[in-house]
């Protein structure tokens, strides 16, 4: 466990952390789903990592049930619908980083509660979930974003995206190894990704989406949060003053996107978790203590404010996985409990020589179909 640091900067108090969870807890449905608001959509990224607060919280029976409702709803090739609405499916795209990080939730409840018999239960559904995923691995290495309703991959990989999927890799196969299954072609997938990610970044900016890498504060600390890029090169992305000044404003937060003066909760308590993960554990609470600004008297937090204009954006929301989101980061901080380590964890083994693997040749990228052109680049909140 991490040596305890006296405080420099307020944390929430141990009444205001229970306010906030139990708002959390009040949100979740009986079927286990957990919204963004009450009556509102759902995304499995994002009640995975609501999942996440209430694990952090020590609600594991809460927990267990919105892991169970993912299996419950699990398509046949092992994806979930982007968004359901009031049960129905209102975004019928799947993708790959939504199904990758049941890893990250269930094995974020092991830190918790050690016993496997929750993850054998779960594991059909994991290993369903993951060999889509890597079966949706591109030449380079890197992760398609999606499978449109028809069917269709869409091959051009996310950068936060597959960064994301770096880490939810390392967690199922740690899952599949506590759990005694061989999952060779998992392991060599890391691999391949973890050398896309940390030797030839730029792949993801020569794709057909819509928008280049870059626009998302995402892009820039995620390749870190995921675990393929830690340590000093780690520590070097996140303090470049390139992506830093771009994305940060001291006192106030990290933006979502840059052309935007939008601040929001999520994205700020990620980068707080990526701080803390590599290390800059006084920054992370630094960071951590802005978002005072943006919490309600309920324990709520408003998805995002404007700066200057303190304009709440968008208007009136207060979401599951932003509150969500403060749990998770004042857990890891503080640096007490069973799950607080985390993400320190979650980096991947080091490349060897042997590792690096050699590039087969490149496919052709598939033209972008009417049904592809509906499409639009994952939502920042994701």
């Amino acid at each position: 466990m991490k040596t305890a640091i006296k405080p420099r900067w307020r944390l929430l108090s141990a009444l205001e952390i229970n306010r906030t969870t139990h708002w959390l807890l009040s949100q979740q449905k009986i079927t286990g789903e957990i919204p963004w608001i009450k009556g509102g959509k759902s995304d499995p990224w994002d009640h995975i990592h609501a999942a996440m607060g209430l694990t952090t919280m020590g609600h594991l029976s809460a927990a267990k049930a919105a892991f169970r409702y993912l299996a419950t709803t699990q398509q046949s090739n092992g994806s979930w619908p982007a968004e359901r609405t009031n049960g129905k499916v209102s975004n019928a795209t799947q993708e790959s980083n939504h199904a990758a990080y049941l890893a990250t939730g269930l094995w974020h409840l092991h830190y918790a509660q050690s016993n496997p018999d929750f993850l054998d239960e779960m594991w059909p559904t994991l290993e369903a979930a993951i060999d889509l995923v890597v079966s949706m691995q591109e030449p380079s290495g890197a992760i398609s974003w999606a499978i449109s309703p028809e069917g269709k991959i869409w091959r051009a990989p996310l950068l936060a995206g597959s960064s994301s999927i770096h880490g939810s890799l390392v967690c199922a196969i740690r899952i599949a190894e506590r759990l005694g299954h061989d999952r060779p072609l998992w392991r060599r997938a890391l691999r391949r990704l973890a050398r896309v990610l940390r030797y030839d970044i730029e792949r993801f900016s020569h794709t057909d989406l819509p928008e280049k890498p870059g626009r998302f504060s995402m892009d820039w600390y995620y390749p870190v949060l995921g675990g393929a890029v830690r340590g000093e090169a780690g520590r070097q992305r996140l303090l470049d003053p390139s992506w830093h000044d771009c994305f940060v404003e001291e006192g106030v937060g990290c933006r979502c996107v840059k052309d935007h003066p939008w601040y929001t909760v999520a994205e700020t308590c990620e980068l707080v978790l990526t701080l803390n993960a590599s290390g800059l554990i006084d920054r992370a609470r630094e960071v951590l203590s802005w978002m005072d600004t943006q919490r309600t008297a309920e324990g709520t937090y408003w998805t995002g404010m404007t700066h200057p204009d303190k304009i709440i954006y968008p208007d009136g929301e207060q979401t599951t996985w932003t509150a969500a989101s403060v749990l998770i980061a004042t857990d890891a901080v503080r640096g007490h409990s069973e799950t607080s380590e985390f993400f320190l964890e979650l980096a991947g083994d080091d490349l060897t020589e042997s590792d690096v693997v050699v590039d087969l040749p490149e496919q052709p990228k598939q033209p972008r179909s009417e049904e592809q052109g509906g499409y639009s680049v994952l939502d920042p909140s994701s």
